[in-house]
């Protein structure tokens, strides 16, 4: 199962304020904005997978409750029925909204 941001979501969360102008800003601009790190006008696979390999560490991180560096059944089981009980939460919530 993966849990990766796609790049283009990941994209309009960090560009988010500049969405908030009057006026759609320039997509290229956007793009450079938000992932040339060194700020050189140009950017490198380094800079572009940089905050999605962050995120994917995130999340390794949360699923390795131990922190051994490896994820195992127990921790895999424990975050799925973690999951699961998020999904039924929302599903409850959504039922409850509905039914005003």
């Amino acid at each position: 199962m993966k849990y990766t941001i796609p790049t283009l979501a990941l994209t309009l969360i960090v560009a988010a304020p500049v969405f908030a102008q009057k006026e759609m800003p320039d997509q290229g601009q956007v793009f450079l904005k938000t992932f040339d790190a060194n700020g050189d006008g140009r950017v490198s696979k380094e800079e572009y997978m940089k905050p999605q390999v962050q995120q994917i560490e995130k999340q390794f991180d949360y699923l390795d409750k131990n922190k051994d560096g490896i994820v195992d059944t127990a921790e895999a089981d424990a975050f799925a029925k973690e999951m699961q009980k998020r999904m039924e939460q929302m599903q409850r919530q959504m039922q409850e909204h509905k039914d005003r």
